[in-house]
């Protein structure tokens, strides 16, 4: 008897295809499980990615206040460098020696608050009001001769950019009035 054939094929040609189909299927199947899970890593990826940037943002605003709060505070604790910076942002040219550089440490130090405070709100990382209440202050002390005096001597240390802006503000900025200065007209 002559083996079972399929248009002439013998037998265990036969067998040996239909072994491959059931392999080649199963090869199929193992790919389409293998898209379905690197589309889920993938979302999951996005996923963590989304809630790490918003966490580094978060951290961002956090850094930016912080900043300012001992800026702040550094101001309050030492009345020394209190009075050479009341001093210094009405007249600048009448700080000597060491009052020049306690003046410049923390005029350079709020700038370099205000040019990461000016970045974050490029990249978008900070709150509209942050930002609001960051130029303001910008717009308030830049009004003051002494910071003016000091800016054009040192505007050279920042990126174009941010000098650009801190122009910008210094050419809209009113008369000086922080800290209970005369207004103009009275």
């Amino acid at each position: 008897m002559s083996p079972c054939t399929l248009y002439g094929a013998p037998r265990s040609v036969i067998e040996h295809l239909a072994r491959y189909m059931n392999h080649a299927v199963n090869w199929e199947a193992i790919s389409a499980i293998g898209q379905i899970v690197g589309a889920l890593a993938v979302v999951i990826s996005l996923i963590y990615l989304a809630r790490e940037v918003r966490r580094n943002a978060r951290a961002a605003r956090m850094t930016a206040m912080e900043s300012i709060n001992q800026w702040l505070r550094e101001l309050g604790e030492h009345p020394q460098l209190t009075e050479v910076w009341y001093r210094g942002i009405h007249d600048f040219d009448s700080l000597k020696g060491a009052e020049i550089v306690s003046f410049g440490s923390l005029v350079l130090q709020l700038f370099h608050i205000w040019v990461e405070t000016y970045q974050q709100h490029l990249e978008g990382h900070l709150a509209p009001h942050v930002w609001r209440e960051t130029e303001l202050s910008l717009r308030d002390i830049i009004a003051y001769p002494g910071v003016q005096a000091w800016w054009r001597l040192r505007s050279h240390w920042f990126t174009e950019e941010f000098v650009k802006y801190v122009n910008q503000v210094q050419q809209t900025a009113g008369p000086p009035r922080l800290y209970r200065e005369p207004m103009t007209d009275e």
